[in-house]
């Protein structure tokens, strides 16, 4: 080599081994050397130093760098490194460091025999690499898998599964397996058509996966579905996809699906609950309606009663007219009857509820009921429980039954059939949600028959009012819904059993008295009403010196009516069609020879509150009745406010008047008859 190549050598050797040691600088490799024998030098780089955290010019052997490694890793490193010098076996381990007040620290310690030409082994040589940040970030990605995992495997609502290129499930989740039934042994490896997809969705599954897990791209929105589950039932659910690619490009589907069941069940009860508030307030204007309907025929009620009475009394007993004047009277009572039917129906009317034995109830009824049976058609009793105490309005008890047994004997042929009536104690188990009423013992009547029978679609609306399947010149489609309408206000409930052809069975359940003793039975007073039966009543008393009284009424037939009856007693009669008009009369006199003032409550314009509030102002002493067709609670109370002394029903009015009059006006009304309460005792 001549003198300019050499001196062009020397400068590029010192330049490659700066190279060399900026390379070393900024390198995050530590490197060292260890000489083989026991004499062997060591030679780390300032790197090892700084790794290891040890001081410079501190790691004079190999050993010394074990000194600096985590306790329980030491052994491993030094057993590795004799492997590496006496069978020249490279190696590669990642270990922890032990550095006090520091969480972790981690270094990867690469290492390779060092060998002569010849083959001989004369060292090794390796290198650190602090690996602390790959570590810490491994560890938050393993937690956060961790979390994400646990998360998915929590969630009881929401099921996650997915899928590969072929549709099978790789991931089933434990809301998986609870939502479709299906375990995760039993799922992952199977296609998802085979599992939750229905019949009908299959072929557009397949058609719409395989295009989403080519492109990579989901391309429909997240949907409501009803899926299928492992017994093959309706499972309906939220369903939201997703794609995801794996490193080596392959596409995969995951679903996410949240479990509307309950929603569905939700809106099921609400839709059967709006249904029930249609159905309450249909049979809400239906009442209002039946109510008025009752008070104008309560009107033409009391005006029939109060004539057939007058006729009776110009007639003598064996008048052939008799006859025909106590059919009238009997007509009038099956009024009376339609009028408490359609009351209760309203329900506006007030139960008298009392104890009753209602097997004893029920024998009364069918004794009345065989009188009128249809020919053809057999009553039967089939059993009877005697010790059955229910609290109950008899009449009204009487009324369901009336009715139960009126619609078996019309659903039987033209040639007749039979009727079985029937009271027994019952247990109503849990699994009956439809009665609305809590497990336990009930009193059960039961009224079947062997008939037409009922189908489904009638029977859902078998209790609606006006729902009738007969002629229209047949029924009304009534008595049904009155009977339903009695039982729960008497806190039951009732069901039917039917089936086309073979007949049918209502079963009403009403709450037993348990604990309860029936009393003994009182002797009881004579009422206004009873005492219109008295021998005597029919001829009324004379009135003295011929007191005079106001009559109020808008309807002209009641107001005849009732001046026939107090003249037949011996009082002058004003009679008023308004509250103005009775005001007036009552100022020309200025109320000197008027004894007491009689209104109906129900008028246009005013009613008979409003004028008894205007009267009592003015005349104080002056005694006022009214009447109406229907007396509330809230009619009661406001007639007692005001001072008003007597309040009369209507239907009662031939009953009622003459004795409420005679006692307020301190008469008699009869010999035996009890004197009628007064002032703050209204007449109910």
């Amino acid at each position: 080599m001549g003198v300019a190549s050499r001196a062009q050598a020397v400068p590029s050797l010192a330049v490659e081994q700066r190279l060399l040691q900026i390379a070393a600088r900024f390198s995050e490799l530590g490197a060292w050397l260890q000489e083989s024998g026991p004499a062997g030098l060591f030679h780390a780089s300032p790197k090892v130093h700084e790794i290891l955290g040890a001081e410079p010019g501190e790691l004079k052997t190999l050993r010394d760098c074990w000194a600096f490694l985590h306790a329980d890793d030491r052994a491993q490193a030094e057993q590795a490194q004799a492997l590496c010098e006496t069978q020249a076996r490279a190696y590669s381990l990642e270990l922890r460091l032990a550095r006090p007040g520091v969480t972790e620290s981690w270094v990867r310690l690469q290492v390779s025999p060092l060998l002569e030409t010849s083959g001989q082994l004369k060292g090794s040589e390796g290198a650190f690499c602090d690996i602390s940040a790959v570590k810490i970030t491994e560890a938050v990605l393993q937690e956060s898998e961790m979390r994400f995992r646990s998360l998915i495997e929590g969630v009881d609502k929401v099921s996650v599964q997915g899928y590969d290129s072929q549709r099978r499930v790789i991931f089933w989740n434990k809301a998986s397996e609870k939502l479709y039934g299906y375990s995760a042994a039993e799922a992952i490896g199977r296609q998802l058509e085979d599992l939750i997809i229905p019949p009908a969705m299959r072929e557009l599954v397949i058609q719409g996966t395989r295009q989403w897990l080519e492109s990579g791209v989901v391309s429909v929105p997240s949907e409501e579905l009803v899926l299928r589950h492992k017994d093959g039932s309706d499972v309906p659910v939220f369903s939201s996809h997703a794609m995801q690619r794996s490193r080596s490009g392959e596409a995969f589907l995951y679903c996410v699906d949240v479990d509307l069941s309950e929603r569905v069940q939700a809106e099921a009860t609400r839709a059967k609950l709006e249904s029930q508030l249609r159905e309450a307030q249909k049979l809400e204007a239906m009442g209002t309606m039946a109510g008025g309907i009752a008070h104008d025929f309560n009107n033409v009620l009391g005006a029939i009663l109060a004539n057939i009475s007058l006729a009776s009394e110009q007639l003598s007993d064996d008048h052939p007219a008799m006859r025909h004047m106590r059919l009238i009277s009997r007509g009038g009572e099956r009024a009376r009857n339609m009028v408490r039917k359609m009351l209760a129906f309203s329900r506006h009317q007030p139960h008298a509820l009392e104890l009753l034995e209602l097997g004893e109830q029920i024998g009364e009824s069918l004794a009345l009921l065989r009188a009128s049976l249809p020919k053809g058609v057999s009553l039967q009793l089939d059993a009877l429980d005697g010790d059955l105490l229910v609290q109950a309005d008899a009449s009204e008890l009487q009324q369901v039954l009336l009715n139960l047994c009126t619609n078996a004997w019309q659903a039987l042929p033209a040639q007749g059939g039979h009727v079985h009536v029937g009271l027994r104690r019952a247990q109503l188990p849990a699994d009956r949600p439809e009665l609305e009423m809590p497990a336990g013992p009930y009193a059960e009547l039961f009224v079947r028959d062997d008939g037409c029978g009922i189908d489904a679609l009638t029977q859902a609306r078998i209790f609606e009012p006006f729902f009738t399947t007969k002629p229209i010149d047949q029924g009304t489609g009534l008595g049904l819904a009155v009977v339903h309408g009695i039982v729960r206000s008497h806190h039951g409930a009732i069901a039917i059993d039917s089936v086309l052809g073979k007949g049918s069975c209502f079963h009403v359940y009403l709450p037993i008295a348990e604990g309860q003793v029936l009393p003994m039975p009182a002797p009881q007073p004579l009422t206004p009403a009873a005492l219109a039966q008295t021998p005597d009543h029919n001829k009324a008393k004379q009135a003295p010196l011929g007191q005079r009284l106001i009559y109020v009424d808008d309807d002209e037939v009641m107001r005849l009516t009732v001046e026939g009856l107090l003249l037949r007693a011996g009082y002058r009669v004003g009679l008023c069609c308004s509250a103005d008009e009775a005001l007036n009369l009552l100022q020309d006199s200025e109320g000197q020879d008027v004894a007491a003032l009689i209104s109906d409550y129900h008028m246009p314009e005013r009613d008979g509150l409003s004028l008894a509030n205007a009267v009592l102002q003015q005349y104080p002493g002056l005694p006022v009745l009214l009447s109406s067709g229907y007396i509330s609670e809230q009619l009661h109370e406001q007639a007692l406010s005001l001072g008003v002394s007597c309040l009369i029903k209507k239907e009662n009015l031939l009953e009622e008047l003459l004795p409420s009059i005679q006692t307020l006006l301190g008469e008699t009304p009869s010999a035996t008859g009890p004197s009628l309460p007064l002032g703050g005792e209204l007449a109910r």
